[in-house]
C-alpha cells in the first residue's frame, strides 16, 4: 500500500463512517464527454442550497470520491448540495480540461434546484490542490475555495483571481512536506488578488479534521440564503 493510502485510510477510520445519502448519475457533455457525479444534497435546510464541487485526492476514482465524503458530509449538514465529479483518467484530468468542471455545473443547474450563487470549490490533499488549480482557470465562475491541504502545482497560471476567497491550511508537520510551501503558496494567490486566510495546523500530519466553527465563520458571508425557505416535512 502506498504511504499516501495508508495515512488517508488510517484517518477515515478515526473520523467518520461514509455517507448513505448519495445519489449517482452521469451527466452527458455537449462534447459527448460523460462524468460520473454523486450528488448530496440537505434534506432540511434550503429549498434552493448553494452548491460546492468536491474534488477527491489521490487518482479522482469513485473509491476515493467516496472515502472522502467525510468533507462533503460536514457541508452537507451546513446547508449545502455537493456534488463530487469522477475519473478514471487520473487526478489531473478536471484540471487539463478546464471547461469540465463549469459544464458540469451547467447541467447540475438544469436538473437540480440549486442556489444561483457562485458554487464553492474543495478538496482534500491533491484534490485541494485540483480545487486551486480549476479555480485559477475561471476565477470569476466561483465564491471560493476550501483546500486542506493543497498545494499550487503551477505558479505561471495563478495571475488573476479578482478577490477570490481562498482557505487554505496544511498541517504543521505534514508527511510530503507542503508546510514548507504555505507561506509561499500564499503570497503568490494574494499576489494574484485572491484573498487568503492561510495556516498551519498544530501537530497535524498531511490529513487531518478540520476546525469547524472557524471555517464555518469563514463560510458564512459566502452562504447565501436569499430567497430560499425551509424545506416541508
Amino acid at each position: 500500500m502506498r504511504p499516501y493510502s495508508f495515512l488517508f485510510l488510517s484517518f477515515l477510520a478515526g473520523i467518520t463512517p461514509q455517507s448513505g445519502m448519495s445519489a449517482e448519475e452521469t451527466i452527458i457533455l455537449d462534447d459527448g464527454i460523460s462524468v460520473p457525479v454523486l450528488y448530496f444534497e440537505p434534506e432540511s435546510f434550503v429549498e434552493s442550497p448553494p452548491l460546492a464541487i468536491l474534488m477527491s485526492g489521490g487518482f479522482s476514482y469513485e473509491f476515493m470520491a467516496r472515502a472522502q465524503f467525510w468533507l462533503g458530509k460536514e457541508m452537507v449538514q451546513r446547508g449545502w448540495a455537493v456534488a463530487v465529479p469522477i475519473s478514471d483518467q487520473g487526478r489531473k484530468f478536471f484540471v487539463e480540461n478546464g471547461g469540465i468542471i463549469p459544464a458540469v455545473i451547467e447541467q447540475l443547474r438544469k436538473t437540480h434546484t440549486i442556489s444561483e450563487q457562485k458554487p464553492m470549490l474543495l478538496g482534500i490533499s491533491s484534490g485541494g490542490s485540483a480545487a486551486l488549480a480549476i479555480a485559477a482557470a475561471s476565477p470569476d465562475l466561483y465564491t471560493g475555495v476550501i483546500a486542506a491541504p493543497g498545494r499550487i502545482w503551477d505558479a505561471g497560471k495563478f495571475s488573476r483571481l479578482s478577490g477570490l476567497q481562498v482557505y487554505l491550511r496544511v498541517g504543521e508537520k505534514d508527511d510530503f512536506r507542503w508546510n514548507r510551501l504555505l507561506d509561499e503558496n500564499a503570497s503568490l494567490l494574494r499576489q494574484a488578488g485572491a484573498r487568503v486566510d492561510a495556516a498551519l495546523v498544530p501537530d497535524a500530519r498531511h490529513i487531518f479534521p478540520l476546525n469547524w466553527e472557524e471555517l464555518e465563520t469563514w463560510l458564512a458571508p459566502l452562504q447565501q440564503r436569499r430567497g430560499s425557505t425551509p424545506k416541508s416535512e
